[in-house]
């Protein structure tokens, strides 16, 4: 299982922004890392997947993560089994209509 934070004090905010001036890019920097892990991960053959909608709170906790470390995701590396087959609904497609609008 790999846990990926990003530190609140250290990631990037910019200051000339008005509408976002309290928020910061830590976790969309950290999601970007842990895609590009995975990613990478897929070509040598290893599969993951990830897991969000923890209590980001409990898990700080249970990993005794310091104030500044803001949880993100976790996500699950390791060998497929011979027998490890996708489930049917994964190839499952909505159509672009529904979930795509033009601005």
């Amino acid at each position: 299982m790999i846990l990926v934070c990003y530190d609140i004090e250290t990631a990037w905010r910019n200051p000339r922004d008005q509408w976002y001036e309290n928020d910061c890019s830590g976790e969309q920097d950290a999601t970007i890392v842990a895609s590009t892990i995975m990613y990478e991960a897929e070509e040598l053959g290893v599969h993951s997947v990830w897991l969000r909608g923890f209590d980001s709170a409990e898990v700080s906790s249970v990993f005794n993560l310091p104030k500044n470390h803001i949880p993100v995701m976790m996500f699950a590396m390791g060998y497929p089994s011979e027998n490890t087959k996708p489930s049917p609904w994964h190839f499952e497609r909505k159509p672009l209509e529904e979930t795509v609008t033009v601005l």
